[in-house]
């Protein structure tokens, strides 16, 4: 159940990282490429959500731990409504929407199994 959650925060760690060092280095990236990464990146946290709630129905994981799963949800909606304002810093805004995304992905996981009823 974990090791989806870890596969997601490592894609959207490094993904965050590489575009941070794009946007204050010398580098010219292609955008294309750029987009698949942001793409495959939030393909991870989306799937990892669903395998969370699939792995929910039959197990107890926690109130708190859904919640900010379904948090995630909510953020990778907003960032496809936001799309086009974030291309202003484009390298820079991403970044930091994938790190808060790692981030969510973190708490998700320190808080497995906590708020049981």
């Amino acid at each position: 159940m974990e090791l989806p959650s870890y596969i997601s925060i490592v894609i959207c760690a490094l993904v965050g990282l590489v575009l941070l060092f794009i946007k204050f280095s010398k580098f010219e990236v292609s955008i294309t490429i750029t987009n698949y990464l942001i793409t495959f990146s939030l393909a991870t946290v989306l799937l990892q959500v669903l395998i969370v709630v699939y792995y929910s129905q039959s197990n107890e994981i926690g109130s708190f731990s859904m919640f900010y799963n379904i948090v995630n949800l909510f953020v990778l909606t907003f960032l496809y409504i936001y799309r086009n304002e974030m291309r202003l810093n484009y390298y820079l805004y991403w970044s930091f929407a994938l790190f808060f995304l790692m981030g969510m992905e973190i708490r998700a996981i320190q808080t497995l199994g906590l708020g049981l009823n």
